[in-house]
């Protein structure tokens, strides 16, 4: 396995968790707890409501899937570090959408 496959998968990783956070957090109006607190311990909130979280997961998307899609099609299924990307570019771009809408 490649080590830039390997930072590739753990790199969706933790974009999809912030994604996720900003998702959940993002434009709710029940939450009206101590926001300035809530700022300094996840920045995800307010990346997702002026729409840069949602921006950097669709290009982190459509780059990662350009990559995952050109290497297994060179080198085939046999890879699950590149069938993992696929799958996490994949809901990374469902999640953007997902924030985009909000």
């Amino acid at each position: 396995m490649d080590s830039l496959d390997l930072f590739l998968v753990y790199f969706f990783i933790f974009l999809n968790i912030f994604a996720l956070l900003g998702l959940l957090f993002g434009n709710n109006k029940k939450n009206q707890f101590n926001e300035k607190k809530f700022y300094r311990i996840c920045p995800c909130k307010r990346m997702a409501e002026n729409g840069s979280l949602s921006t950097i997961c669709m290009y982190c998307a459509i780059g990662g899937f350009f990559y995952s899609m050109l290497s297994i099609g060179l080198i085939g299924f046999g890879n699950w570090a590149l069938n993992v990307i696929l799958i996490l570019t994949l809901s990374s771009a469902f999640l953007g959408w997902k924030l985009k809408l909000d």
